[in-house]
C-alpha cells in the first residue's frame, strides 16, 4: 500500500503515476485548489505536459518586462509562456487520480505508530498500513516533521488580483529592488495576479509596489491570496518515504515556481520502488538548476535598487544575448557569461553578479 499525502498537483500527479500499485490518496481540504498559493504562470513545455489532464490555460506569454524603480527591459527567453488557472488544474488532476486510486478528502495525515498510519477523517481518527508514503502536503508538511526531514527555508507570499493596464497582454512583468526577492504582475483578460515574495513580511513589500505601479492597477482588489514559498531543496527520501513538491523544496528557487520540477520528478517515478534512484535520476537532470537557481536568489539579497537600475540598463544594450535563457533552467545563464565578461569586463556591477552565478565545483550529489 501507497500512501500520498495531499490532494494538490504533486500528490495527484504521484499517484497517476503510480496507478500500477495499490495507491491511497488523502487529501486534507474538502476541495482542490483552495488556498490559491500559485502566480499560474509556467512555460510552454510544462503546460503540454499538463494539459493530459487538464485544460487550463488563460493566456499566453511571449516574454517579460523587468522593472527597477528607475528602469525597465524587455525580454524574451527560449521558451514562451502560459498562464494557467490553478483552481481548474487542482480539480482536473484530482479527477484524473481518482479514475485510479483511492482518493479519500477531508483526511489529515497524523502519525505513523506501529507500523501504520494514523489519519483524522472526517473527525474520525483511523489507521492504515503502508509501505511506502509520498509526502506531496506543502511547504509546513507534516509528514516532513514526523520523519524528521529537513526543512527548506521558507519565505512568504501575498497575491492580489485586481484589473491591471499591463505593458501589454502577453508580458508578464518581473519588479526588482522592491524586497530580497521579487515581485510580478501575471496578466490574462483585463486583470492580472499582482504578487510580492520576501523573506520577512511581504504586506508591506506589496503596499510600495502598488504605490509605485500607481494608475496601472484599477478598482477594488477582486482576491486576495496568502502562500508560503520553500526555498531550498532537502533530501527528499528517508527509507520509505518520499517528499514530493513543496514539501521537498521542489521549487525554483530564484522564482518560487514548481510546478515544472513537480512534472520532472514525477517522470523519475519510472524507477519506483527504488526511492534513492529517484532521488539520484532527479538530481542528475536539476541539480544544477538548483544550485544556480540558488545563486540567483542570493543576488536579490546582494543587489541594491540602484544596482538593478544598472544592471537592466546593461541588459537593455545587449538583450540579444538574452535569447539563450530558459526559463525553467537557470544554468543556460551559463551559456552567456563568456560573451558578458568579454562584453562588460569593466563594469564593476556585473563583475559583481558574475562571480556569485559562476559554477562551484561542488557535485549535485552534494544537494
Amino acid at each position: 500500500m501507497i500512501i500520498v499525502v495531499g490532494g494538490g498537483p504533486a500528490g495527484c500527479l504521484s499517484a497517476i503515476a503510480l496507478k500500477d500499485y495499490d495507491v491511497t490518496l488523502v487529501e486534507e481540504h474538502q476541495s482542490p485548489g483552495f488556498p490559491v498559493q500559485c502566480a499560474g504562470l509556467v512555460s510552454d513545455e510544462c503546460y503540454r505536459k499538463l494539459k493530459k489532464f487538464s485544460d487550463c490555460k488563460l493566456n499566453e506569454i511571449r516574454g517579460g518586462v523587468f522593472f527597477s524603480q528607475n528602469e525597465s527591459v524587455e525580454l524574451e527567453g527560449k521558451k514562451r509562456g502560459v498562464v494557467i488557472e490553478r483552481k481548474i488544474l487542482d480539480r482536473d488532476l484530482l479527477a484524473k487520480a481518482s479514475e485510479f486510486v483511492n482518493v479519500m478528502i477531508k483526511t489529515k495525515f497524523l502519525n505513523v505508530r506501529n507500523g501504520k498510519v494514523e489519519l483524522m477523517s472526517f473527525g474520525d481518527r483511523i489507521e492504515m498500513e503502508y509501505d511506502f508514503i509520498i509526502g506531496a502536503d506543502g511547504a509546513y508538511s507534516n509528514v516532513a516533521r514526523v520523519f524528521g526531514f529537513e526543512r527548506p527555508k521558507i519565505y512568504s507570499a501575498i497575491q492580489i488580483t485586481s484589473r491591471f493596464e499591463p505593458i501589454s497582454e502577453d508580458l508578464v512583468e518581473i519588479y526588482l529592488g522592491f524586497s530580497d526577492f521579487i515581485c510580478y504582475s501575471v496578466p490574462f483578460d483585463g486583470i492580472a495576479r499582482i504578487g510580492a515574495i520576501s523573506s520577512s513580511n511581504p504586506m508591506p513589500v506589496l503596499k510600495r509596489l502598488l504605490r509605485w505601479l500607481g494608475d496601472r492597477v484599477r478598482g477594488c482588489v477582486l482576491e486576495l491570496n496568502v502562500g508560503a514559498i520553500p526555498i531550498g531543496i532537502v533530501n527528499f527520501v528517508k527509507g520509505s518515504v518520499m517528499l514530493v513538491g513543496d514539501s521537498a523544496g521542489m521549487v525554483k528557487p530564484y522564482t518560487g515556481g514548481g510546478l515544472y520540477y513537480i512534472v520532472k520528478a514525477v517522470e523519475k517515478f519510472e524507477h519506483f520502488p527504488d526511492l534513492k534512484k529517484i532521488r539520484r535520476e532527479y538530481l542528475k537532470d536539476l541539480g544544477m538548476e538548483y544550485k544556480i537557481g540558488m545563486k540567483i536568489a542570493k543576488l536579490y539579497k546582494v543587489l541594491k535598487p540602484e544596482d538593478y537600475d544598472h544592471l537592466i540598463g546593461i541588459v537593455r544594450e545587449h538583450s540579444d544575448l538574452m535569447k539563450e535563457i530558459d526559463m525553467d533552467r537557470p544554468s543556460t545563464i551559463l551559456k552567456i557569461i563568456p560573451m558578458m565578461l568579454k562584453v562588460l569586463s569593466k563594469r564593476r556591477i556585473v563583475m559583481k553578479v558574475l562571480r556569485i552565478l559562476q559554477p562551484s565545483r561542488s557535485r549535485t550529489s552534494d544537494l
